[in-house]
């Protein structure tokens, strides 16, 4: 009846057996398990990670959990006894508690109790010299010191927020564990992100301030100090950034044929065209009788008044209403002219 039955592995390991084991139920059943059963390790990961489904019940969820638990327990050969179930519990928490090296050393090493894991994690820590959970490894004494409850000065220490818990500083840290470390930016081995030279070299250059056609430095002319010229040379440079948007043109009174020349920043940000106060011999004539209100990036209101002029550049040539300011934000330039 077994032999109709089994399937695939079960059939083969039943047909394997001798006649004599055949016909002992126990036997079979034995072994056609072993060949189906998983080391221990295997069982508990089934155990601890195992879900509950949306279409279980609950009744079914436990009745899954507590199968796997008692998988694990046999894979262990608790034997339904205290001492040794109480071992598994200690042992497996004392895995969870310890670096992931060691736990891998202490599964490799297949240790029953959590004294046998706790002398075979002192060996691994003392040869290998490692230092795991913030504590180091004295090597002069060949005792353990706490970090965190050991001060050389009664003083107390300030640590910046962005410190790494290693002293990458201090003698122990070794070199095994500067190569253990890999840079999230850069993805080199022997530093971390806080420690990258090209991330701060990317910073410096991101924090360079970039200039826009109303923006620029201004400098006044009581600056005579070395790190004032250095600011003036800092100022040429942003005027090598306007000459992609900079021009000449010619403006004058409307119904005037003398032409004024001028110098033109095409400003892609501004909504009104500013020209500069005292080019040209403006009055009543020239005034539109209106004013506009103009809002910069100092979030400070001007009252503008418009007047129209002549204008005669490569953009456009005729007559425009522009606003009059005492002054624009970058030297040398006469005219803004804006989107309007």
């Amino acid at each position: 009846m077994l032999q109709s039955v089994f399937e695939g592995k079960a059939a083969e390991i039943y047909s394997a057996l001798p006649s004599e084991k055949c016909s002992d139920i126990d036997t079979v059943k034995q072994e056609v398990l072993k060949a189906y059963e998983l080391v221990s390790e295997a069982y508990r990961q089934k155990f601890r990670s195992y879900k509950m489904f949306d279409s279980q019940t609950y009744v079914e969820f436990a009745r899954e959990k507590e199968d796997l638990f008692d998988k694990w327990l046999t894979s262990k050969k608790t034997n339904n006894n205290f001492d040794n179930l109480r071992q598994l519990m200690l042992l497996e928490e004392f895995k969870q508690c310890v670096h992931l090296d060691l736990k891998t050393h202490l599964d490799d090493k297949t240790v029953g109790t959590i004294h046998d894991a706790a002398v075979i994690s002192d060996y691994y820590t003392l040869s290998h010299k490692r230092s795991f959970k913030g504590q180091n490894v004295n090597t002069s004494s060949g005792n353990y010191k706490n970090q965190s409850t050991e001060r050389t000065d009664s003083k107390p220490v300030a640590q910046n927020k962005s410190q790494s818990s290693y002293n990458m500083s201090s003698p122990k840290f070794d070199t095994f564990e500067k190569k253990s470390l890999i840079c999230a930016y850069c993805k080199k081995n022997g530093h971390l992100m806080a420690d990258c030279f090209r991330l701060q070299k990317k910073n410096e250059r991101d924090n360079k301030p970039k200039s826009s056609a109303c923006t620029t430095p201004y400098i006044t002319s009581t600056l005579e100090c070395p790190a004032s010229q250095a600011f003036k040379s800092s100022f040429c440079d942003y005027m090598e950034e306007y000459k992609p948007f900079m021009s000449d043109g010619f403006i004058s009174i409307v119904d005037d044929t003398t032409l004024q020349p001028i110098k033109i920043l095409r400003d892609t940000g501004a909504f009104q065209s500013l020209l500069l106060e005292g080019v040209l011999p403006l009055s009543e004539k020239t005034s539109v009788g209106a004013s506009v209100l103009l809002q910069g990036v100092e979030l400070g209101c001007r009252d503008v008044p418009l007047h129209r002029i002549y204008l005669k550049s490569d953009l456009i040539t005729g007559p425009v209403i522009v606003g009059v300011r005492t002054n624009l934000p970058v030297e040398g330039v006469t005219l803004l002219l804006g989107n309007d």
